[in-house]
């Protein structure tokens, strides 16, 4: 299955991608909004999910949801983020 990282930590990207390649998901991992965008309008929609951070650079995980739900896109999403 193919998942769709956007994660603008690199540390933690990285953790997640390996994670997630270790359980045999083939993972494209973004450092922020504006480069999951670009390749998304370019037609790739193959994913499984797609798991945002919530505070990115560029375009907003909110806006990502938006953009992929009004291209009629049911693809499911999950959001992370960290509270202190």
């Amino acid at each position: 299955m193919r998942l769709l990282l956007v994660e603008d930590e690199p540390d933690l990207g990285a953790a997640i991608q390996d994670v997630l390649s270790d359980e045999a998901y083939v993972v494209d991992w973004f450092l922020d909004g504006t480069q999951a965008w670009q390749y998304l309008e370019r037609g790739w929609t193959e994913y499984m999910l797609a798991v945002f951070d919530w505070m990115l650079p560029g375009v907003s995980a909110l806006d990502l949801c938006k953009w992929l739900r009004k291209q009629n896109l049911s693809l499911p999403v999950l959001i992370l983020t960290l509270f202190s």
